[in-house]
């Protein structure tokens, strides 16, 4: 009976852990890992001129009504936590379409 309970424990944490591994992480946290990335070529050297930018993406994309550019941002911040730095300089990440902050 213990083993059960500590296995359905343990399922329940699995389950309340997988939506947050589809959460889009914030700006904050995107430029964070980009600028401690040695391998990686940030236009912006500093976290709040990298964060701003990425805020303003999120905004004007959001005053546009423009749900697949806003998504597509989205993917690439998930990409940006989710890949390594080395991935991430080899262009792993890259969207030619999106503005690159």
């Amino acid at each position: 009976m213990a083993a059960h309970r500590i296995a359905a424990r343990a399922l329940a944490l699995v389950l309340l852990a997988a939506p947050l591994a589809a959460c889009e992480p914030t700006c904050k946290q995107t430029c964070r890992k980009l600028l401690d990335c040695e391998e990686v070529d940030t236009p912006r050297q500093g976290l709040e001129e990298c964060q701003a930018a990425c805020e303003i993406q999120e905004r004007l994309y959001e005053d546009w009504e423009d749900l697949q550019a806003r998504e597509a941002l989205a993917d690439v911040k998930r990409c940006v936590r989710d890949e390594e730095c080395v991935d991430i300089a080899e262009g792993a990440c890259y969207d030619p379409d999106l503005y690159v902050w």
